[in-house]
């Protein structure tokens, strides 16, 4: 095994790590960064907050390592009682609950006119959806214009947050309709609001129009996937001669539980989704499913850059957990997935919460957590984050529903009822939680810490 990096720091590479580009410790570029600029290091920082007036910059004061820190002084004003938050260290579940749980109370409802859950679900405001399946399925003749490569900042030293030089895992044209069979899956699912129907060639549930794609010779899966979460940032530094070197990035997290020498476990924060894979020959069509910061519960394209130290599908930095479902297993999962998004994005609406109950109604992980569960009765995911007031009130929301669903309401409800809660563990649970916090890390990662928990996993 290649030795690994001191564990102080927790976004320290393996090195080596076999990657087809090359890559950059954060801390590392952190201080390239800083000489090449030839400012001070506070004057660097200052130079940087001023910066987090971009909203894809967030992040930054969660991963910051320690020395790096932004003083709430330094902060805009709306940003210092989150910097005070994360000025001593990292966050924890717990602290993340509460945080989700507060979300409603500290922040305005969104403005007047801007879509919410339910008008992002129906595909309102949004160009007309196609009614047959041969434009649904036929790749765009022109795709968006791929972004050009910024130029790199002299006063930054030349680190640019974000990855560029990398390309994305599938065309323009093939992400395009990605994004437009999400966009289709969701409108169908929509049809439980009640009212006429929606439909593309008779089919006017996402499970009827699965059996018309596998008619077509389209084939099928869906898969429990997880991965290192960046919330989409990223970062690259210019190298000397020409070409960037890439700088991998996570969301260090404490993790609430105890290595056998009775030390807090630290670990980096999945993403987590249902991956939907339609096939047919060479054809992809990848989707996700799950509660996210777009502002809906419900089904977008997979379409992120592809970074092969995150979410290569093929090199073990996605994990993948449980069978993949597949044929009438995957008709269930569909519905279910209906059912979900009917409850969350009523409920976010009716209640006005901040980006379609992101947070609130759970991240990513409880989405994928709340159907694993119901599916096949566990859960694999850590943190489960999502409170009890929360699913009280998606109890009571789903109790309002028509009786059609019976069979999937219920299992949705046990679902809830029996979802762990990872804010506060003991005892036997704690022992779960951490089988559960090492079964979705990556196989493979070139993060020191990654390495250690899968290897270690009581040791760190």
């Amino acid at each position: 095994m290649a030795q690994l990096l001191p564990s102080g720091d927790p976004l320290a590479l393996v090195d080596p790590w076999p990657c087809e580009v090359p890559l950059t410790g954060f801390s590392q570029a952190l201080e390239i960064s800083v000489f090449r600029s030839g400012l001070s290091r506070a004057d660097w920082l200052k130079r940087l907050a001023a910066d987090l007036h971009k909203p894809q910059l967030l992040p930054l004061l969660w991963l910051l390592p320690r020395g790096w820190k932004l003083a709430p002084a330094q902060l805009p004003a709306r940003l210092q009682a989150l910097g005070s938050v994360l000025e001593r260290g990292l966050l924890t579940p717990a602290l993340l609950a509460a945080l989700a749980d507060d979300l409603p109370h500290l922040l305005p409802p969104p403005p007047q006119g801007r879509p919410n859950a339910l008008d992002l679900w129906l595909s309102r405001d949004q160009p007309p959806l196609p009614r047959q399946l041969d434009a649904l399925l036929a790749l765009p003749a022109k795709g968006e214009a791929e972004p050009a490569a910024p130029r790199p900042s002299e006063l930054s030293g030349g680190l640019l947050w974000q990855n560029t030089g990398l390309a994305f895992a599938q065309s323009a044209p093939e992400r395009q309709r990605n994004s437009l069979v999400a966009r289709v899956l969701n409108r169908l699912g929509a049809n439980r609001l009640g009212g006429e129907p929606w439909s593309m060639e008779g089919s006017s549930s996402s499970s009827a129009l699965l059996r018309q794609l596998e008619q077509r010779g389209w084939q099928g899966r869906a898969r429990w996937r997880s991965s290192i979460a960046s919330f989409g940032l990223g970062a690259s530094l210019p190298q000397a001669g020409g070409g960037w070197n890439q700088v991998p990035i996570g969301l260090p997290i404490r993790s609430g539980l105890l290595n056998a020498h009775g030390e807090e476990i630290q670990a980096l924060l999945p993403h987590s989704c249902l991956e939907l894979e339609l096939s047919r020959g060479e054809q992809r069509i990848l989707l996700q499913f799950y509660q996210g910061t777009e502002g809906l519960c419900g089904w977008e394209g997979l379409n992120d850059l592809h970074r092969p130290w995150q979410n290569d599908r093929q090199n073990g930095t996605v994990r993948y957990l449980g069978e993949p479902l597949t044929g009438e297993r995957l008709c269930e999962v569909f519905e279910l997935c209906e059912l979900v998004a009917l409850i969350h994005n009523l409920e976010a609406s009716e209640r006005q919460l901040f980006h379609g109950g992101y947070g609130s109604l759970g991240f990513c992980i409880d989405s994928s957590a709340l159907l694993q569960q119901a599916m096949e009765g566990r859960c694999q995911l850590f943190p489960v984050l999502i409170g009890g007031i929360w699913r009280e009130r998606l109890l009571r929301r789903a109790s309002q529903l028509t009786p059609a669903d019976g069979d999937n309401l219920e299992r949705y409800r046990l679902a809830l009822e029996q979802l762990p809660h990872d804010a506060s563990l003991h005892g036997e649970a704690a022992a779960a939680a951490r089988q559960r916090l090492i079964a979705c890390q990556p196989l493979n990662s070139p993060f020191a810490l990654v390495q250690q928990l899968r290897e270690h996993p009581t040791q760190r």
